[in-house]
């Protein structure tokens, strides 16, 4: 799915343990009999052994922006800073609450970042303002005027990644979603949030083409997953309000495996250290 960019006050990562990596999320183990891994790693051989599907490269990142003056000097700085607008629209989702993004690339490094800004209802919270109503990382945040919501991870097979990690016990928000952009096919499936104190998930993309060498023009999104996307995460998030309660991502993985399988998704994506530089996640886990 959508939306991107990050401000320098997100990020500050705690102090963890070298054992620990991910926290604040209850472990309920699930009885998994007679599952056995399609893989295994032996020590130092962990990248070597990665299948082509998990060897992943960053598509996007998506920022959520408190109100509209927050949202239009993003965009502003990012056309200004030589970024190329690849998707764009004022109103998506449904008919009482809605989202406006704006999406864009930057010819020089190859970076797309999403921007994005939740229209509530007056009766009803537009899950992306959830992180400024609600709060973030454990407390409420009446200053912060972004939110990473999202991390697009690119594989290159994504029923195959999807099947996989699901058969692990994760599990996902949304279908696939098989559509075109201006350039070709275009794959998106969304998991469910990863974090109890956080608003944060991922999304997997796959790309038909060699997205990395694309020039300017044309729409690197599709209006239709992006609709799709914004009905699903709002009832997730009315499920939320009602129950105080999330089915996060890796609920149904056993406690053990957990760790693990979020770093065999993290720790190797392409290009090094940029996952790093998303705040939910430095949060939360360390991959070193």
């Amino acid at each position: 799915m959508v939306v991107f960019v990050s401000t320098t006050y997100l990020y500050w990562p705690r102090a963890r343990r070298a054992a620990e990596s991910v926290h604040g999320v209850p472990c309920h183990p699930v009885p998994r009999k007679g599952y056995r891994p399609t893989f295994r790693f032996a020590i130092g051989e962990r990248t070597a052994a990665l299948p082509a599907f998990l060897k992943l490269k960053v598509d996007h990142k998506t920022v959520l922006c408190r109100d509209v003056n927050t949202y239009r000097a993003l965009r502003d700085f990012l056309l200004n800073s030589g970024y190329s607008p690849v998707y764009e629209t004022e109103r998506v989702g449904e008919e009482s609450t809605a989202m406006a993004t704006f999406a864009c690339l930057s010819p020089l490094t190859g970076e797309r970042l999403a921007v994005v800004l939740g229209l509530s209802a007056p009766n009803e919270v537009s899950h992306a303002q959830a992180p400024f109503a609600y709060g973030f990382a454990g407390k409420p945040q009446k200053d912060a005027q972004t939110y990473m919501q999202h991390l697009a991870l690119r594989t290159t097979d994504i029923e195959k990644l999807k099947s996989y990690l699901e058969s692990k016990g994760a599990e996902f928000l949304t279908p696939i979603y098989k559509d075109k952009d201006s350039f070709g096919p275009l794959l998106q499936s969304f998991t469910r949030e990863l974090f109890d104190d956080e608003w944060f998930f991922i999304e997997f993309v796959q790309r038909d083409y060699d997205a990395d060498k694309l020039g300017v023009g044309g729409t690197q999104f599709v209006q239709n997953t992006v609709k799709s996307l914004y009905v699903s995460k709002q009832e997730e998030f009315r499920e939320w309000e009602k129950t105080g309660k999330k089915r996060k991502f890796l609920d149904g993985v056993p406690a053990k495996e957990r760790d693990q399988l979020l770093r065999d998704i993290l720790a190797d994506t392409e290009p090094k250290g940029y996952v790093q530089t998303v705040a939910p996640i430095s949060r939360h886990v360390k991959l070193n």
